[in-house]
Parts: C-alpha cells; structure tokens; sequence
C-alpha cells in the first residue's frame, strides 16, 4: 500500500513537472482603432498578424478595441480586402471589439457591422482594464 501512495505521488509530480515545461510563455496585444480609417484598421489588422507570426499564434492573445470614430470602418459593407482580412484575423483568434457607446453615438446597430466583429459598453473602459492586466498597448 505504502508503494502505491509513493508511486501515485512520484507520478503526480512527473505530470505537474511536464505541463508546466511544456506551457509556452503566453503574450498579450492590445491594439486600439479609433479613426475612420481603413488604412489605420488595416495597420491594425498587419500589426496583428506580425504579431502572431513573431510569436506564433499559440503564444499570443490578441484584442483589437474599435471606439470612436473607428467604428465607421467596420460596417458591413466595408470594402472587400478589409472585410476578408478581418475575418482571417477572427478566424486566426484575434478578438475584434467595438464600442458600444460609440456605436450608439454614431446610430449604429450590430445588424449594421461585420458579423465578425463582438461587443464592449466602453472602449476606452477595455482599453484601461486590459492595460491595467498587463497587455502590451499598441496604436497604430
């Protein structure tokens, strides 16, 4: 009995041990758009995917914040090349957020934007907690 307790332990310790070696370290991107811009939104979206590419997509969590008057450029008749690269940078795990406040300023409805595309109350709110968390802030 005695053996089985010491084999059970040495097991549990060689399972903790090895998926703590394999964790990969783990980086945070924060990117913020808040111009009507498509080629800011498109910065943005570069930005992301380098990002991704220098550090694989596994060791990256990405969030794109759209407030202001950035979330003119994710409507959903946004220009073909943009609209297609958001939807790979979705699809690749990047999380595009728009503002909610700005989208009630601008009378903007979800019906009305990408479908790709979440939700937050406030932008600026996301951009602070995230930053606050230890996200790298980046604004292209």
């Amino acid at each position: 009995m005695e053996i089985r307790k010491w084999s059970l332990g040495i097991c549990l310790i060689l399972f903790l041990n090895t998926a703590w070696c394999v964790e990969a370290p783990r980086y945070r991107l924060l990117l913020q758009v808040s111009e009507a811009s498509l080629d800011k939104l498109n910065l943005a979206l570069n930005n992301a995917k380098n990002a991704q590419k220098a550090f694989g997509p596994e060791n990256i969590e990405i969030e794109m914040v759209v407030f202001g008057a950035g979330v003119q450029t994710l409507k959903y008749y946004a220009p073909s090349p943009i609209a297609d690269k958001v939807k790979e940078a979705v699809y690749s795990g990047v999380r595009i957020v728009l503002c909610e406040i700005a989208m009630r300023s601008a009378n903007l409805r979800p019906s009305d934007m990408l479908q790709e595309v979440r939700y937050v109350p406030s932008g600026v709110a996301e951009i602070v907690e995230k930053h606050t968390l230890g996200w790298a802030y980046v604004r292209p």
